[in-house]
């Protein structure tokens, strides 16, 4: 039996994507709930909700970079401003159209801008930025839950599940958001301690590869992370800014799907869809198709079940909203990598001396 090579794994995998995206719109076909023709004529009416999604769009990426720009300086990160702006843009174009489309995009904006200051303070940034959007997110989500148990009607279809995903994500979202506040707790004193002792020990070989040491690099990281953090917390004012940006985001992402749905001419509340998005957030972590097609109108559909809205709805105004973010984001990462021509070969070249080719002799 012939052993697959790296390359034809690779492929494989790469060729999975599509097919499993495929498998997904089929199986909603099948289902009843994918109406291609609502999908069609949202790009040919012609009643400018097109533009508005992207205007929603444009808007919530600057605001997410501004709000990212304050985290920069809140944990003393320096940086220009053009390299933040393109490594975000950049990083969200390309990890857009990949499965897992959140630790890609990440991963990407992490390798675009490690060679601007200390990895441990980058690495903090990113970790605040996602805690505080994923932690509004919720919030937001949390009191229109809450709003639309008190106003009731035929809007909410199990009303004790909808007063349960209030209080969840109410809890869920302060939680996340006041992570740099348990700096001030017990159990996180003992967990600095015990770091800054793991990271305080002397190498026990002189080569630096020797596996002991880069345990004690990994254990160095965790250890300045934490300082790090500890020091964001002692300026808790600083974190107002981010945080009140932050709260503008997910009224900003709810309006592309709610324009989506204006576009194919079915209105979808806006209340509801500020419930329903934080718990698609699943659709981004897993490997569920290819650029954002399949599982994440899979998902959708699932979680607006809990309303009184039409699941076909739902599907078509999702993929109106993923064919303009693709196009947008791609769009912005495109003129983005251009400008940054330069930056970006020196990454890769960079990557590529310190990972060679494995298959080399």
């Amino acid at each position: 039996m012939t052993k697959m090579t790296g390359r034809t794994k690779a492929i494989l995998r790469f060729a999975a994507l599509p097919a499993a995206s495929a498998a997904i719109l089929g199986l909603l076909k099948v289902l009843g709930i994918l109406n291609l023709r609502l999908f069609g004529e949202a790009f040919t009416r012609g009643n400018g909700a097109i533009w508005l999604v992207a205007a929603a769009l444009f808007a919530m990426t600057a605001v997410a970079l501004v709000r990212y720009w304050l985290i920069l300086r809140l944990v003393s990160f320096k940086a220009r401003a053009s390299r933040v702006v393109a490594a975000g843009l950049i990083s969200q174009a390309v990890g857009q159209w990949a499965p897992g489309s959140m630790a890609v995009t990440e991963l990407i904006r992490f390798g675009l801008m490690a060679g601007l200051g200390e990895k441990s303070r980058l690495a903090l940034s990113i970790l605040i930025d996602r805690l505080l959007g994923l932690g509004t997110m919720f919030l937001v989500g949390g009191f229109a839950a809450f709003y639309l148990h008190l106003r009731g009607g035929i809007l909410v279809k199990y009303p004790a599940l909808v007063f349960s995903l209030a209080v969840l994500s109410i809890v869920f979202g302060l939680a996340v958001i006041l992570v740099p506040l348990f700096t001030k707790t017990s159990p996180w004193r003992k967990l600095s301690r015990f770091l800054s002792v793991k990271a305080a020990r002397p190498p026990v070989a002189a080569n630096p590869a020797h596996p002991r040491n880069r345990t004690a690099r990994i254990w160095g990281g965790l250890s300045d992370a934490a300082e790090l953090l500890n020091g964001a917390a002692a300026r808790p004012r600083r974190l107002l800014s981010p945080v009140a940006l932050s709260l503008v985001i997910p009224f900003l992402n709810a309006a592309t799907l709610f324009y989506a749905a204006q576009a194919i001419d079915h209105p979808l509340p806006l209340s509801v869809i500020l419930v329903a998005v934080p718990f698609t957030i699943v659709a981004v972590f897993l490997p569920l198709g290819l650029a954002g097609y399949g599982g994440p109108q899979l998902v959708a559909a699932g979680v607006f079940g809990l309303f009184n809205v039409s699941s076909e709805t739902v599907v078509a105004a999702c993929l109106v909203q993923n064919t303009v973010v693709l196009a947008v984001t791609t769009l912005l990462g495109g003129l983005s990598a251009g400008f940054t021509l330069d930056r970006l070969r020196a990454v890769l070249a960079d990557r590529k001396n310190r990972f060679p080719d494995r298959r080399s002799p």
